[in-house]
């Protein structure tokens, strides 16, 4: 199944260059728009995250992936994949 338009100029991730990150608190959102700003993917468990700051985080990192152009795929519940622009997100059936 693929997400997302298809774009002509596309590149593909390799998982070693995925960052995988827990944010306990809102203070921890810096972290996550710097590494998307890097132009890195990135994956965001909220497991150790409570209700209401997570739904900040997803606010604000919506937010900011829109601006740059990018895309966000739900994984799970609590996970969120967050892509650079130009990158094709593939799943397997």
């Amino acid at each position: 199944m693929k997400f997302g338009k298809k774009k002509t100029d596309t590149k593909q991730i390799n998982l070693r260059d995925v960052f995988v990150f827990y944010p306990v608190s809102f203070d921890d959102v810096q972290y996550a728009i710097d590494t998307l700003s890097s132009d890195t993917a990135l994956v965001v468990s909220f497991e150790k995250t409570d209700d209401k700051n997570m739904q900040r985080f997803l606010d604000f990192l919506s937010g900011a992936i829109y601006a740059l152009k990018g895309r966000v795929v739900q994984l799970a519940k609590r996970d969120f994949l967050f892509v650079p622009q130009m990158t094709e997100v593939l799943f397997d059936d």
